[in-house]
């Protein structure tokens, strides 16, 4: 039996450190979350209970917000794992990140003859990929798909007549994550990339031909779904999905538009420090970048990826991640396919000393956090603040020193990991503290907050869920434990009707930087927590 190589052990060796970063801790209820991920957990937690392979569900009625693509895929690991559970849900998306990202690098690697594990951990290794590898949301199903498509398509452009079929069937699936709105990104990065070209060295109906047979290809994988629930549902599917979910979209409160911007800069950290050397570089080589097709091609796609974004009126920091391979892509060969002068190289030393600044003003931050009561009266807290402090210390000597580039991708790896994963984490209030929990018992419990997902978790059993201005007649008919937050209380004025059993404090959401650094300053973090109050009826008179 032959062995493996040196570089084949070290390449399982970080795929495998990869997996083991993305997937630690992920059942953690009180893990790092994005706010709508309880959505999605419930509609597929309600497809698999309710054997409804076809049609999403919420609250028992259809939800076509979302083609069901993800929730497939989730349902396959209940039906193995032995039911819905955040852990298996969250386990989906780890896997798949995993896979798809290994078969992109691998992509991009023959295209640039460069070392596979170099391009792997230098995409594993930002903060985009670590927040939505470990959560149940659509960004990384989305991104990768239509990214690894439109990689494919790049090949059969050159002749690999078998990515035809590759880049159809990636294409066709990233339609049943969030809709037509993929291969509207693939075509127009594809276009953009082709009038350019024609424009340069004149137009090939061959290439033309090759994209229309690509895209048509593509809508026909796509389109079963989409037919087979026309068929069954009319209008009722249609006006929901393309009227009501997505041309809504346009119609929602507006957001500005630097939202996607910072969203895209911060996903892309570390390595978004590299863009002025990577943007000094165009300016450098210009004549041979123009000549560049591959590079030419991950550029425009990361163009109509991008400002594709910027249209809806709901913008978020989350729209900037379907761009973000092309993003990382274009830099990664911008400053490793191409001479670095002195000058730039000087640039790319001071993006590392940067980097390097960063690790350590981190930890110089979170020194400060040793002050703080509710430090001090852990002693593993303790602990971990300051383990924490001397790996980014550490990590940030390391970085600097570090002669190879794949030395500095693992060390940022390593860092990011341990900062979601265990430091981070420490700092999360409980939605359902301990407490609680027994308190509550087998008591019927009712909720009027926005997503009960995470309660029914913690309980594990159902609940009851309250919707809007109908708390107070629920109330007066029922006779239950009631949750709620603060905010809904005064509203309904609620206290009339009820008593306070206990209160907790959790993290309030969408906490402002500005919020943050003055209660660090004023050294008070309670006006950065939201109250959640148990409520229960008054007796009667």
């Amino acid at each position: 039996m032959t062995s493996l190589s040196p570089i084949k052990k070290l390449t399982l060796f970080s795929i495998l450190l990869v997996l083991s970063l993305y997937v630690w801790d992920i059942g953690n209820l009180d893990a790092i979350r994005q706010g709508t991920e309880g959505f999605y957990l419930q509609i597929a937690k309600e497809m698999f209970e309710n054997n409804s392979i076809l049609t999403p569900l919420y609250n028992g009625e259809n939800h076509w917000s979302k083609p069901p693509l993800q929730f497939w895929m989730a349902n396959i690991f209940y039906f193995f794992g032995g039911g819905p559970s955040i852990f298996l849900s969250r386990l989906v998306i780890v896997f798949f990140s995993i896979s798809t990202i290994a078969i992109a690098s691998h992509i991009v690697s023959k295209i640039l003859a460069k070392p596979f594990l170099l391009i792997f951990v230098y995409i594993s290794a930002t903060l985009g990929m670590f927040k939505y590898s470990r959560i149940f949301m659509m960004e990384m199903p989305l991104t990768m798909l239509t990214t690894i498509g439109t990689l494919y398509f790049y090949q059969y452009l050159n002749n690999k007549k078998y990515a035809i079929h590759l880049a159809s069937i990636f294409l066709g699936l990233s339609v049943l994550i969030k809709g037509p709105v993929s291969l509207v990104m693939a075509g127009g990065g594809i276009g953009v990339f082709l009038l350019i070209q024609w424009y340069m060295f004149g137009f090939k109906s061959s290439e033309l031909k090759k994209a229309l047979k690509c895209l048509c290809y593509s809508l026909a994988i796509a389109s079963v779904w989409f037919i087979v629930c026309t068929i069954k549902y009319g209008h009722e599917f249609i006006d929901y999905f393309f009227l009501r979910e997505n041309l809504g979209k346009f119609a929602s409160k507006s957001y500005p538009i630097r939202h996607v911007f910072q969203g895209l800069i911060i996903f892309s950290l570390p390595w978004s420090l590299y863009l002025p050397t990577s943007i000094a570089q165009i300016k450098d080589h210009w004549t041979d970048i123009r000549n560049d097709r591959f590079l030419m091609f991950s550029n425009c796609c990361f163009f109509v990826f991008f400002t594709l974004w910027l249209i809806p009126s709901q913008r978020s920091h989350h729209y900037a991640m379907p761009s973000l391979i092309f993003f990382l892509i274009s830099n990664f060969s911008l400053l490793n396919n191409y001479n670095l002068s002195d000058k730039r190289q000087k640039m790319m030393n001071l993006a590392n000393y940067t980097i390097a600044g960063l690790m350590a003003l981190t930890a110089a931050l979170f020194s400060f956090l040793l002050v703080f009561k509710d430090v001090n009266s852990s002693t593993s807290l303790t602990i971990k603040v300051i383990s924490t402090v001397c790996l980014l210390v550490i990590g940030a000597f390391l970085f600097v020193k570090s002669k190879k580039q794949i030395s500095k991708y693992f060390i940022a790896l390593f860092v990011i990991g341990n900062l979601w994963n265990i430091f981070i984490p420490s700092f999360i209030l409980p939605y359902m503290p301990e407490r609680v929990i027994t308190l509550i018992s087998t008591k019927e419990v009712s909720a009027a907050v926005r997503k009960p997902y995470f309660i029914e978790e913690a309980l594990e059993r159902k609940i009851h869920w309250i919707g809007g201005t109908k708390i107070r007649q629920y109330i007066l008919e029922n006779n239950h434990y009631y949750i709620t937050h603060q905010a809904t209380v005064e509203r309904y004025n609620l206290k009339d009707l009820t008593n306070v059993v206990t209160t907790w404090k959790i993290w309030r959401r969408g906490v402002k930087a500005k919020d943050a650094i003055n209660a660090l300053s004023t050294r008070n973090i309670d006006q950065l927590k939201d109250t959640v109050y148990l409520l229960e009826n008054k007796p009667l008179k």
